[in-house]
């Protein structure tokens, strides 16, 4: 093992055996950031949320996009952007080796056409205008990494299931679930978390195999228990009944009294299922793999964070189908990728950005299916491979080559990003460390169309006039509204229509997880 000062906090970090083993596998040097540095800088890259109105820089088409209109991105809407409308490589340059490289991709990136959301709708995916960092999906909404969903809103770390609405990592096979955390082959179902196998079952923590069952926690193959007690078929849907879930005030009472239930239990010291010979939380189907957290099918990795079927790769998240890759943010179904951001189906690429289907590409964005190109300009093969070898070295002699990305070339004000939500930085700490801030980000407070007190407690009550209303949060006062989709379900799963707007429900959500983070405990 070696004992490294990290070049941003300035404190130890060990990198082993092993450690060293991969990066020489990918040919980088051993990091110069600890991993929470690491993953601090990744994170600012990340706008997962926060949406704005955008025209199309091409076809003048109105969207939404996470670029806002002033961070100076020229955005294209996702049928242009994947369309032969337009060429990438026609921004092509060559490198300055007078100069760092960064500098030279940073003004690269600030010309070339972004996609307004990183998605494939209309592509691979049918009807999921509002989706980001997805694929494969149909009839989706507000649904963000997530793959080969169906049916699903308001959804973050999602696969393979349907039918979903407000939940997080929902890893497959679930459907009809309602408020659910890192769930597998749930059905019909709502406020359930960390647990699998469940079918009718609410509030419900820790349970597997469990059918009929309310607020419980712990159990395993049970049925028509409440409260972790065994009852009949009769006296369990008395109490069911008794507690009107179809009510906002009953669901509500529910809610509190699960919360003051599951705080008496002791908790396992991480969330496995089927793992061996790991460290991290939220792991199913694990092997060989440390410092991983939110993952399935996770083999010989480290630092992965919210991913799926991922194997040799270090100091990525979120990911999924992917070998052999380091420091990237989505590389999905990547091998031997390096240093990129939102890029799927490459191989042998480092340091891209919104290139797909690409291979032995280095320092490009925007490219589709591009091969031997070095800043979007195309060369030979065998220019490229004369070419790269003096890149590399001159990154290496200004320090850049082994780096991530600077999070301060980052487009997004780090309000904006994944990195406040876990290292928060108020807005004079943030400029102070160079970071972009964006003072557009606004919570949307306008006074909704209808009282929120008015609204009928009961699902069953309320009329379908609702989806024409402007809703006000309870909480934060920002508007929202209910769509159509959105109100079928309710209807269906008797869920009342919710007080809270999406990103509310979508804080509890997080503050109910643990971070991904370790500590010694006895």
């Amino acid at each position: 093992m070696e004992t490294l000062a990290c070049k941003n906090c300035k404190k130890d970090f060990i990198v082993e055996e092993d450690d060293k083993g991969f990066y020489e596998k990918l040919s980088v040097p051993s990091p110069t950031f600890c991993p929470d540095c690491r993953r601090q800088r990744r994170l600012a890259w990340r706008n997962d949320i926060n949406f704005y109105p955008r025209e199309c820089a091409l076809c003048g088409k109105k969207v939404i996009s996470v670029h806002a209109p002033n961070n100076g991105m020229t955005v294209y809407c996702i049928a242009c952007w994947w369309s032969d409308k337009w060429d990438p490589a026609q921004y092509g340059r060559d490198v300055d080796f007078s100069r760092p490289l960064f500098p030279q991709m940073r003004e690269l990136r600030t010309v070339v056409p972004v996609p307004a959301l990183i998605s494939d709708d209309g592509i691979s995916s049918v009807n999921c205008e509002y989706m980001h960092m997805c694929a494969y999906s149909k009839n989706c909404y507000m649904i963000f990494i997530c793959w080969k969903l169906e049916n699903c809103l308001y959804v973050r770390y999602g696969t393979n299931s349907k039918d979903c609405v407000d939940c997080e990592s929902v890893f497959g096979n679930d459907e009809l679930i309602y408020e659910g955390i890192f769930l597998q082959d749930c059905y019909n179902s709502r406020h359930v978390y960390f647990s699998s196998g469940l079918a009718s079952c609410a509030y419900m923590y820790d349970c597997k195999g469990c059918t009929d069952c309310f607020m419980c926690f712990g159990l395993r193959q049970k049925r028509y228990c409440f409260k972790n007690e065994q009852y009949t078929k009769e006296d369990y849907e008395k109490i069911i009944s008794e507690y009107k879930l179809s009510t906002w005030s009953g669901s509500q009472k529910a809610y509190a009294d699960f919360l003051d239930f599951i705080a008496q239990f002791p908790r396992k010291p991480a969330n496995f299922i089927m793992t061996a010979d790991c460290s991290g939380n939220d792991l199913i189907q694990g092997k060989k793999s440390k410092n991983c957290f939110n993952v399935t099918r996770v083999e010989d990795c480290r630092f992965f964070e919210n991913g799926d079927t991922v194997k040799d790769s270090y100091d990525c998240g979120p990911g999924g189908e992917c070998q052999y890759c380091y420091e990237s943010i989505t590389p999905d179904h990547g091998y031997q990728v390096r240093f990129v951001i939102e890029s799927w189906r490459n191989s042998f690429v480092s340091y891209a950005e919104n290139c797909h289907g690409a291979n032995n590409i280095f320092g490009c964005y925007s490219l589709k299916k591009g091969s031997y190109s070095v800043l979007n300009k195309q060369y030979t093969k065998e220019e490229y491979e004369s070419l790269l070898p003096q890149v590399i070295e001159h990154m290496k002699t200004t320090g850049e080559f082994g780096e991530f990305f600077p999070a301060q070339h980052s487009y997004h004000g780090y309000n904006e990003t994944v990195a406040q939500d876990f290292y928060p930085l108020t807005k004079e700490e943030a400029v102070a460390n160079g970071y972009q801030w964006q003072e557009e980000l606004r919570k949307p407070m306008n006074a909704g169309t209808i009282d929120m007190s008015q609204i009928p407690e009961a699902i069953e009550d309320v009329q379908s006039s609702i989806l024409n209303e402007v809703l006000t949060c309870i909480l934060c006062e920002r508007n929202y509204r209910i769509i159509g989709s959105e109100f079928d379900f309710y209807r269906k799963m008797k869920i009342p229509i919710p007080r809270h707007c999406f990103n509310c429900r979508g804080e509890r959500r997080t503050a109910f997880r643990n971070p991904s983070q370790l500590w010694q405990r006895d």
